[in-house]
């Protein structure tokens, strides 16, 4: 909630632009370490680039400068930021050759601004400010934020801000607004007109301007332009937030050109929008990011279509002052603790929405998918008990070139998946210590006793584990199944219960998948009852107290995770 509209403006227009495209890259554990870093796991991406880079990786070098750069995972050290960026640019790897020159020599207008901020004086309190004082710092606080949200791996500069008074309204000037970003690409997005009327004492209607040209220069040297034939921008701005939770930006009949190759792409609209207003001191309502009529192609004749795609984040009773508080340690190196994130908001509800999408690929063929809505719902509204669902629907995928045969691609979708009644105080206790042992030694030292707590803390609860449906149709085969199982604390796999899959077409689904030449496979597939009129095997399954599953009454297999006689 802390990034601002304008931050989600540029951040969109950032992300579609040709010049932060991700280039393709050879697999291994150089893009594992990007991962981790995307993920804000620093130190993981340290621990793997640093390696790499003392062995000669060029990419792992400049990677290791920009870590040392930004303080990711290390302390920020700007010598030997330096330094490792000269390795890479040693080795005549451009943007470690681009990162530095900008190190050695930093640009006029980037070593302005700098000076411009130096020397703006200390801020008054908001209560001495004049009127055009208020605004101007308002109009500041929003460029922080994008600075602080879109120009992570880089930096926002712009001119002096120029304000002035017209009849209701005030407008400030945002000159030479640019986007510098440390591997040598710019993204210019040129001068933006703020018009602000004072709605009360607390709220300010913003509307902005926006250019219907940007220019970019890729960090391989390339240059085009981003053209906006419609932008409508406005948001209501909150002075005590120091942020905005309702805004609107929808931009039309947007194009992207390089200058060597033409067109690239075009988007009909682009959507960013939230209403999400406070109530008696929580935030509750939706954020939306939409695209419609999406065309896009590379030099390597890849192409991807899209007729529409959503993504709504619908919150309810957010803690702004929570997530506030809590900013620098999202942003940062720290994370908050997980209590407190499980306790800044009632729920929290995640969609997205596509309709006709089409992706092609010269050596790998074509993706079709025709329509698709996934959800994830979130629920804590007393602080104790969690409640996840999850929705996953689907209609129309097809695939072409893939390794899967076109007959085994599940053309159709329908799961709904609910998790009821989980305690937070044992996922924050039990299962994170869990996670964390794992990652540090590979297993859970203490599972036998982890698994007990796990057992009497979720029967406790009544928690319980539903698969209210599961539907998959394929060319070859159709799956159904549905199951409950419910935790508890006498059950030696700690949970009973069961439900029923029916499969349709089992012998080639274990023919096409290799499913028969595995014995735990092969066992399961043979305990099917085989039903009248090809209508597939039924499989009745259910997990007993003494931890045995059975299929049709067959036994099949202990879940049980431990033999507790001999534990004791």
């Amino acid at each position: 909630m802390k990034q601002t509209a304008l931050a989600a403006l540029l951040a969109t227009t950032v992300a579609m632009a040709p010049w932060q495209t991700v280039k393709s890259a050879e697999s291994g554990d150089f893009l594992y370490g990007q991962r981790l870093y995307s993920l804000g796991d620093y130190g993981g991406a340290l621990g793997i680039w640093q390696e790499l880079a003392k062995q000669g990786d060029a990419r792992a070098q400049y990677s290791m400068a920009i870590l040392y750069l930004k303080g990711r995972g290390v302390p920020k050290d700007r010598n030997k930021a330096k330094e490792w960026a000269s390795r890479a640019a040693e080795q005549g790897y451009k943007p470690g050759q681009r990162l530095l020159q900008k190190l050695q020599t930093p640009s006029p207008k980037t070593t302005a601004a700098k000076k411009s901020k130096q020397r703006k004086p200390q801020r008054k309190p908001l209560s001495e400010m004049t009127e055009l004082e208020r605004v101007e710092a308002s109009v500041e606080d929003l460029l922080q934020q994008i600075g602080g949200k879109i120009a992570q791996d880089g930096q926002l500069v712009y001119g002096e801000l120029r304000t002035e008074r017209l009849d209701d309204v005030i407008a400030i000037t945002v000159p030479d607004m640019e986007i510098q970003s440390t591997d040598g690409g710019v993204f210019q997005v040129g001068t933006v007109l703020a018009h602000v009327r004072r709605l009360d004492p607390r709220f300010d209607d913003i509307t902005l301007t926006l250019p219907g040209e940007m220019n970019f220069r890729q960090a391989d040297g390339d240059t085009g332009r981003v053209t906006m034939a419609k932008h409508h921008a406005k948001l209501r701005w909150d002075r005590q937030l120091r942020s905005s939770t309702e805004f609107e930006f929808r931009l039309g009949e947007i194009r992207f050109l390089l200058d060597a190759e033409g067109e690239m792409g075009r988007i009909d609209e682009v959507l960013v929008q939230a209403e999400v207003p406070e109530k008696d001191g929580q935030w509750t309502g939706p954020m939306r990011f939409a695209l419609q009529g999406v065309k896009m192609t590379n030099r390597e004749a890849a192409s991807l279509r899209l007729d529409r795609a959503a993504i709504v984040l619908d919150l309810r009773g957010l803690d702004i002052g929570a997530y506030k508080n809590n900013g620098q340690g999202l942003a940062g190196s720290g994370q908050p603790p997980l209590k407190q994130i499980l306790g800044m908001a009632s729920g929290v509800g995640l969609r997205t929405e596509i309709d006709n999408l089409a992706v092609h690929h010269p050596g790998q063929g074509t993706f079709q998918l025709s329509q698709a809505n996934y959800g994830l719902d979130l629920s804590n509204r007393d602080g104790k008990l969690l409640n996840l669902a999850l929705t996953a629907v689907h209609h129309g995928l097809t695939g072409s070139g893939s390794a899967a045969p076109e007959a085994m691609v599940p053309g159709d979708l329908d799961i709904a998946l609910a998790i009821e009644n989980v305690p937070s105080e044992t996922v924050i206790n039990v299962g994170v210590a869990a996670v964390v042992e794992i990652a540090l030694l590979g297993e859970v030292s203490s599972a036998h006793q982890v698994f007990l707590r796990l057992r009497r803390e979720l029967s406790g609860a009544a928690a319980v584990l539903r698969l209210k449906r599961a539907k998959i149709l394929a060319k070859d085969y159709e799956i159904f199944m549905g199951l409950t199982l419910a935790a508890d604390n006498t059950a030696k796999a700690g949970m009973v219960g069961g439900g029923e899959l029916r499969i349709k077409g089992l012998d080639k689904l274990l023919a096409v998948s290799g499913g028969g030449q595995i014995p735990p496979i092969a066992a399961f597939a043979k305990k099917g009852k085989r039903l009248q009129g090809r209508r597939g095997h039924l499989f009745n399954l259910a997990v007993r107290p003494d931890g045995l599953l059975t299929v049709n009454d067959e036994p099949l297999v202990s879940l049980a995770p431990f033999d507790e006689q001999a534990q004791q």
